[in-house]
């Protein structure tokens, strides 16, 4: 049985524990309730699979490679937002044939990191009101993430979400602000995991990749790094000690400051 939230996205959340099942209606739910300009829903309500897409791709296939080349070069802003992706330019410089980079790029459009326009596609470009929808629904699922880790995390899930909390504070207090974010990105998908639940895990990856590639600008400062460091030493605390409310709020008011930040950044 897993935590899930009710009520309204504007108002206060309960907090209620039901079956893993039940987790794609939540966000068939939150997709239902909020207008997702970037198109979201109509990726997700086509899949009745919820695993991330290179899970539902055979491993070790040309197309899974490809996919899971072009969406790294894509997060680690070697083609940045409104580049333009052409099948021809992309097998040449992967040296392969087109068939693989093709299907690449179509499981890339329903993961919603690239759209499709005249003759190829181009990675997605984002606005304000694009980042506010996403972080609406993040909010809602990875508040619910953080109560479901403080009631059903273990010795082992702690143990990751430390070493990659420790990961960020000992890389910011190197001077490493590339790193302390991977770190953290890493402490993300570990209190994902920690949560023991697969579909909400699978969302929210597919969320925060898009988000990703708004990030392509300067790291954010050292003092920004600090106040991460310290949330999410907050919500780790509060997921060792088993409070499910109190790491939902942290989580809650963690993910808003973030928002706030991105946007700023958009200006």
């Amino acid at each position: 049985m897993t935590p899930i939230i009710t009520g309204g996205l504007s108002s206060g959340f309960a907090i209620e524990r039901i079956s893993t099942e039940a987790a794609g209606a939540l966000i068939r739910d939150v997709f239902a309730r909020i207008p997702l300009a970037l198109g979201l829903w109509d990726n997700f309500r086509i899949l009745d699979d919820w695993r991330p897409m290179s899970d539902r791709m055979p491993s070790g296939s040309l197309t899974t490679d490809q996919y899971l080349r072009i969406r790294d070069d894509i997060l680690n802003g070697v083609f940045p937002h409104g580049q333009r992706l052409l099948e021809t330019a992309l097998a040449a410089k992967y040296e392969v044939s087109r068939t693989p980079v093709r299907e690449a790029l179509v499981a890339l459009q329903q993961d919603g990191l690239i759209e499709r326009v005249d003759n190829g596609f181009r990675v997605r470009t984002g606005t304000p009101e694009d980042i506010m929808e996403i972080y609406e629904a993040r909010i809602a699922l990875e508040s619910v993430a953080a109560a479901a880790a403080a009631r059903r995390g273990t010795e082992l899930d702690q143990a990751r979400l430390s070493a990659a909390h420790e990961g960020a504070v000992a890389a910011a207090h190197g001077g490493n602000e590339r790193g302390a974010h991977e770190c953290n990105s890493d402490w993300h998908v570990a209190l994902w995991q920690a949560a023991h639940n697969s579909t909400i895990a699978a969302t929210l990856n597919r969320w925060s990749a898009q988000l990703r590639i708004y990030d392509q600008g300067p790291p954010a400062p050292a003092d920004d790094l600090a106040i991460t460091d310290r949330e999410h030493g907050e919500i780790m605390q509060a997921i060792i000690a088993g409070d499910a409310e109190k790491a939902r709020q942290a989580m809650t008011a963690h993910l808003e400051r973030s928002r706030q930040l991105r946007l700023r950044a958009l200006g």
